[in-house]
């Protein structure tokens, strides 16, 4: 057995599909379906299947959420450690509260988050869509943290503004 040479001095920040606090959330059960190209996995957006209370990964159906709570997922395959689930498996689809997600891009906080339809990962944009296919996930926007592609940060999904108050006289 080898020796061990580095030290990580950070913490991973998060789980990808875990809630990264104790914001209002909203989450709806659905069995979760492959698509012809992806399967479904934790973290990534899943859109209206075509029947009731059915998700499909990716997808260009109308826009649910995205798959949430990797721990309540088994995987009897190989027991090894994964974020994919078996289709037809009834998960959790989160379309409000503050999540953590891996962003295939680069992400600062204000950037918006948009979705490629063949697989459900979630991007992160600054103003525009980055190719003619993806969908940007309505209300959603990162927050809080920066990160490197590749990296977890944390996406509130579903309007959190506080409405100005009024002044009565």
């Amino acid at each position: 057995m080898p020796v061990q040479t580095t030290v990580n001095q950070y913490q991973v920040l998060g789980v990808p599909g875990e809630f990264a606090d104790d914001s209002p959330s909203r989450v709806a059960p659905y069995s979760c379906l492959a698509n012809g190209s992806a399967q479904p996995t934790v973290g990534c957006v899943f859109t209206q299947g075509t029947n009731d209370n059915e998700a499909v990964v990716g997808g260009s159906g109308a826009y649910l959420g995205v798959l949430v709570e990797p721990k309540q997922y088994a995987n009897f395959a190989d027991l090894t450690a994964t974020l994919a689930v078996k289709p037809g498996t009834n998960g959790e689809i989160c379309s409000m509260g503050h999540i953590f997600v891996k962003s295939a891009t680069a992400f600062e906080p204000g950037y918006l988050a948009e979705y490629e339809p063949a697989t459900g990962v979630i991007s992160a944009i600054e103003d525009t869509l980055s190719t003619a296919t993806a969908v940007q996930i309505p209300a959603a926007k990162f927050i809080k943290v920066s990160g490197a592609a590749n990296s977890v940060g944390i996406l509130e999904l579903g309007a959190f503004d506080v409405p100005t108050a009024t002044a009565y006289s």
